[in-house]
């Protein structure tokens, strides 16, 4: 994984997203991945009557711990994905796994890793491991290969997220890029060629594109039969069937919508009082998000970093190098508490929490003076 990202994110691993939720949103297996643990792992087993085996291992500092044995696949769900030659982030890399990319776990580690069967860089099988926090039990992408046109000019992001998703290029409207793949009813994986003329693969909002839709081009017949001429204009014929994109968008979904604010935690706006002692941190850019996959990938689970479930009015994104976890915020006035990170949310940037996606649209982007309160 990219050290700078990791950095970011570094203390997201002490929370798993098998967590339960206090949240009454269901989500299906596509809109976020669930995520085993070594205890997880042996309930599973207990749980199906299956043979606990452990085995005892090292990493490359010589701690010692133990791994219990499981075969299943696992999906990388980071951006990128560094798979070590032993359970800790200091040893080499063997490969680099991308979004979605499944690979077969044959273990788990009581120290936050699990052991994967993958492939090195010469095709050979060979044994790694990777952190458990960052592998999904369940699949993340639908597979496909379809040319697609772009409806709207748009960024395309390394990762299906605008809170974790950095920029890595641009389409235009009207040109066309190759889908490749399909995350939760919100997300299209493309390739596409960046401004140096490079083939690249990216993230764009499945909103963003549209069919290519064949039909009779010209002065066409409509779908209803009649003989009603369009001029101009491609319709579809009766017995056209739904592209393959355009299925997987469909039922490749979760429950939740970027309208629906059911079971997202309401807190109360807390004004900082005309006495307080306030620290000038300096102008930040304020954006804003909500527990949707738009905004949250694969995390959308309205779990932060630090482990508690967000809530309104007061939950903020943060860079934690630069606001640690734990602290208050004021923004124009009002006291908001840091406990969540992005790898998008870079110096000087703060995402507030908001219910729903439409809210944090309304709200849009902004920059202001930004203070802690010392207490």
């Amino acid at each position: 994984m990219d050290e700078n990202r990791k950095e970011v994110v570094k203390l997201k691993k002490k929370i798993f997203t098998a967590a339960v939720m206090t949240m009454t949103i269901a989500f299906s297996q596509i809109a976020m991945g669930a995520t085993l643990d070594y205890q997880g792992a042996v309930d599973k087993l207990n749980q199906e009557s299956e043979l606990v085996v452990n085995q005892n291992f090292a990493d490359s500092k010589g701690n010692v711990g133990k791994l219990v044995i499981m075969v299943e696949p696992a999906y990388a769900q980071a951006a990128t994905l560094s798979v070590k030659e032993s359970p800790d982030a200091d040893s080499a890399t063997i490969v680099t796994l991308t979004f979605g990319q499944k690979v077969s776990r044959v273990g788990l580690c009581d120290n936050g890793w699990s052991k994967l069967l993958v492939k090195n860089a010469s095709g050979k099988k060979v044994y790694g491991y990777a952190e458990s926090y960052y592998l999904s039990d369940s699949e993340l992408l639908t597979e496909m290969e379809e040319t697609l046109r772009v409806m709207e000019t748009s960024e395309v992001l390394d990762f299906p997220g605008m809170r974790d998703g950095l920029s890595i290029g641009n389409i235009v409207e009207n040109e066309e890029v190759v889908c490749t793949g399909v995350c939760s009813n919100e997300w299209s994986r493309i390739r596409f060629e960046n401004g140096k003329g490079e083939e690249v693969t990216g993230f764009v909002p499945n909103s963003v594109l549209a069919e290519n839709k064949a039909g009779t081009a010209g002065n066409a017949t409509n779908a209803t039969g009649d003989d009603d001429m369009i001029e101009g204009e491609a319709v579809l014929q009766p017995g056209d069937t739904e592209s393959i994109w355009a299925k997987a968008s469909r039922e490749v979904s979760q429950e939740i919508s970027t309208t629906n604010a059911e079971g997202v935690l309401q807190g109360e706006a807390v004004q900082v009082s005309a006495d307080a002692n306030l620290k000038p941190l300096g102008t930040f850019r304020i954006t804003h998000y909500c527990p949707c996959s738009i905004c949250c990938g694969p995390w959308a689970n309205g779990i932060t970093s630090t482990g508690v479930t967000a809530q309104t009015n007061h939950t903020i994104a943060v860079n934690p190098s630069q606001i640690p976890y734990g602290s208050k915020v004021v923004i124009n006035g009002q006291v908001y508490v840091a406990e969540d990170c992005g790898g998008a949310i870079v110096d000087n940037c703060i995402d507030i929490y908001v219910a729903t996606h439409e809210e944090g649209n309304a709200k849009g982007v902004f920059y202001t003076d930004v203070y802690l309160l010392e207490e």
